[in-house]
């Protein structure tokens, strides 16, 4: 999809951009230009969907994480954990609730793979959310990638694209903002870059930094605190660029994040409804519930241009590190208490940390063609090593939230019923090519391949003292390996430079791995094949200086999916079912004045089960036709923006943007440990109002200005159907008011 924010462009001078431009952010003539298949293209040229989020336009509309960019991106929604860092992201339905442990969707930061790949790695816990401080632009890739990004974009990738060093000039800019919620705490953010030019046309520094502490808008009632969900986020990045001639370029960076929650902007409710039981906005807790997400990021690359073609070596390292506290006081305490009386006091409390923890090591070597006659292409060669720690931690506390003392007779402390560690390591080898042949200038086909051989290597229960409701874990170690294909095919027409026309087939996969139940029933797998997609789609792009159009229209089939079963009396991991996907996608750009711009962007999504296997069903209670959790049909976003000069050197602007999203199941219908809420449609608008002045902005917005009252996420989770637990829902944040001042020089 086009731009939600839509530039509008000039005739080009050509359609083809130099393969060296591994990073361009923009052209001279307006055109957005992106590098989604990694090469410098113009995105109206790219036979794919993609909506590319301006940096720049971001900070000036408020966005400042993950929410905020998703909900302007048609066919994507989001499974909203209540506090940043976590949660994760859905591109074309392609999710299946809570139970679903590993993402669909890839996250690069720049040229590096962010998100976990294996198996067992939980990733779909947390979402990297870096800050859009100093981000040259977000592309979000819909359907799958898997020929040039490889695993977990079986749905889509979303690449977030760092502003780079320039040797020309130096430049600085500079951001404060306060803000106060309605019902809740102020917050307030400072961030700044600074780009420092160190040899003059060859070498040049970047830093950034950025500091936001996020008010809270929830009132924990059962430990008397008001607002008790901020959240502070801070961290930078520093990038260094190197051209020591025109045609080799190096560069290296390194990101640091932490982010640290209070709480979530969850809201209790009745059992199987949205009804609140202590009044809106109201949480009760019965223990402190904070969380910590630590990111670090080491990329480095080499480009050198020989003419024919650009070889490119990357090499990234990346981490996270996860403490994330949860009260499960209603579920796990009662049910353990019910087990074992004698040993847990009434009165108590249980708090549970489930932390996802990631190391990865990336290098991946390139070669980006230029155009050689009728052909171009990309090819290359990557490899991953991932280490997963994945950390379940049960504690029993009493009512002053103490550890319980003593021991069970079994060694096992009283106070953690339920300890264990999963240690899993992901290896990839892969090689891939893409290519395009023009059978004419305005006529090409291209097509794909990617192969790619993983292995895994797992130990569950590997702590001691490791339990489950204190029945000892002993360890057990798995091996696991794998060998996927994933196909590209393209067709093209440009019956100008200004309208693309094009089909697109292309499939993707998340890895496989082992079956970690230690003794599965017979008959059960005893491994869990890569599940895969494969999406059909037609499109148009045209831009036509003062109207621009991006639409499409998809059919997916995604088939082997990973679910939990229920086979022998025992719930175990499994490839068992299948979905179909249909839907269409469609963004508008116009200009029809100097001053004015409006852009809008419509998605529907038909997500539905097609096939289930019986275990399956009595496990999640999916059955077919049903729909697939947290996908809304429809997803809107408005935006409009006027301009109004003042004078010479002052310039005023106002605008709003609306986003709506349609109502959606909290899980499949028939699910009896977190029974399926129908969580209603909300609409929000966003109203905002600057003043430019010599190389200040003053801006004034107001978020939620109508105070819409929705939610994002709901779940009942039960250990067993007869439990009255009540349903915890994410609900969105009240109005927001907010003042910035900025300067850029």
């Amino acid at each position: 999809m086009t731009c939600a924010f839509g530039a509008q462009a000039q005739e080009p001078t050509s359609n083809t951009l130099p393969a060296g431009e591994a990073e361009a952010p923009g052209r001279a003539d307006g055109d957005i230009v992106v590098t989604a298949s990694r090469r410098s293209e113009r995105l109206i040229d790219v036979p794919s969907s993609i909506t590319a989020l301006d940096g720049d336009k971001m900070n000036e509309i408020g966005v400042r994480n993950t929410t905020d960019y998703l909900t302007l991106v048609p066919g994507v929604a989001f499974r909203d954990s209540g506090t940043p860092g976590t949660g994760t992201t859905i591109i074309r339905g392609l999710n299946t609730g809570s139970q679903q442990l590993t993402s669909t969707t890839a996250t690069y930061i720049d040229d590096a793979p962010f998100s976990a790949s294996g198996f067992l790695s939980a990733s779909s816990l947390v979402n990297p959310d870096p800050d859009v401080a100093d981000i040259d632009r977000i592309e979000v890739l819909k359907g799958p990638q898997g020929t040039l990004y490889g695993a977990n974009s079986l749905g889509g990738l979303v690449r977030i694209v760092s502003k780079k060093p320039d040797a020309h000039a130096p430049q600085a800019y500079g951001r404060i903002e306060a803000t106060t919620t309605k019902g809740g705490d102020a917050g307030y953010s400072a961030q700044g870059s600074l780009n420092l030019p160190l040899v003059a046309d060859q070498l040049a520094l970047r830093v950034n930094g950025a500091y936001r502490r996020v008010g809270g808008f929830i009132d924990d009632i059962g430990r008397g605190k008001v607002n008790f969900n901020w959240s502070t986020v801070k961290g930078g990045k520093a990038s260094l660029r190197w051209t020591p001639t025109r045609d080799l370029t190096f560069d290296l960076s390194g990101m640091i994040q932490d982010i640290h929650n209070n709480g979530s902007s969850t809201q209790l409710n009745a059992s199987g409804t949205l009804n609140p039981l202590y009044g809106r906005y109201k949480y009760f807790g019965h223990i402190v519930i904070p969380s910590d997400i630590k990111y670090r990021l080491v990329t480095s690359s080499v480009s050198y241009d020989t003419g024919p073609a650009t070889l490119i070596a990357t090499g990234a390292y990346s981490r996270f590190t996860t403490e994330i506290l949860s009260d499960y006081t209603n579920t796990y305490y009662a049910f353990a208490r019910s087990l074992f009386p004698s040993i847990l006091p009434e009165n108590g409390n249980a708090v549970g940390n489930f932390s996802p923890n990631m190391e990865k090591w990336t290098g991946e070597i390139r070669a980006v063609s230029s155009r050689l006659g009728s052909i171009e292409f990309v090819a290359g060669g990557f490899y991953t090593h991932e280490t997963n720690v994945y950390n379940t931690t049960i504690t029993a506390l009493d009512a002053n939230s103490v550890s319980l003392p003593g021991a069970r007779p079994n060694g096992i402390p009283n106070a953690n019923f339920v300890v264990t560690r999963t240690l899993s390591n992901y290896e990839e080898l892969a090689g891939f090519v893409n290519g395009t042949f023009y059978v004419k200038e305005n006529l090409d086909v291209g097509g794909g391949i990617r192969y790619a051989h993983n292995t895994q290597r797992a130990a569950t229960g590997a702590i001691t003292g490791a339990n489950t409701f204190y029945a000892p874990r002993a360890r057990r170690d798995f091996a696991f390996s794998d060998n996927v294909s994933t196909y590209l095919a393209t067709i093209r027409y440009r019956p100008t430079s200004r309208i693309s026309i094009y089909l697109r087939a292309a499939s993707g996969y998340r890895p496989g791995g082992p079956q970690t139940n230690p003794a599965p029933p017979p008959g059960a797998q005893t491994s869990i094949r890569p599940d895969t997609t494969w999406n059909y789609e037609a499109g148009v792009k045209a831009n036509l200086g003062t109207f621009s159009v991006d639409a499409s229209v998809y059919h997916i089939d995604w088939k082997d999916i990973q679910l939990n079963t229920l086979f022998g009396g025992v719930t175990l991991g499994a490839n068992g079912g299948a979905a179909k996907i249909d839907g269409f996608e469609m963004a508008l750009g116009a200009r029809p004045g100097p001053n004015t711009t409006f852009s809008a962007s419509v998605g529907y999504t038909d997500a539905r089960i097609d096939q289930v296997d019986p275990g399956v069903r009595a496990s999640v209670g999916a059955a077919p036709s049903d729909r697939l959790p947290l996908t809304p049909d429809w997803t809107v976003s408005f935006l409009a923006d006027q301009n109004i000069p003042l004078g010479s050197e002052l310039k005023g602007t106002v605008g709003a943007t609306l986003r709506f999203r349609s109502d959606l199941p909290s899980s499949f219908p028939g699910a009896v440990t977190d029974p399926s809420v129908k969580i209603p449609s909300v609409a929000t608008v966003d109203i905002r109002a600057s003043l430019s002045f010599s190389r200040f902005d003053l801006q004034v917005r107001a978020e939620n200005i109508l105070n819409a009252y929705g939610f994002t996420t709901a779940g009942t989770p039960k250990l067993s159907a007869t439990q009255q637990v009540p349903t915890s829902a994410t609900v969105i944040r009240p109005r927001t008011l907010a003042v910035s001042l900025s300067t850029r020089f």
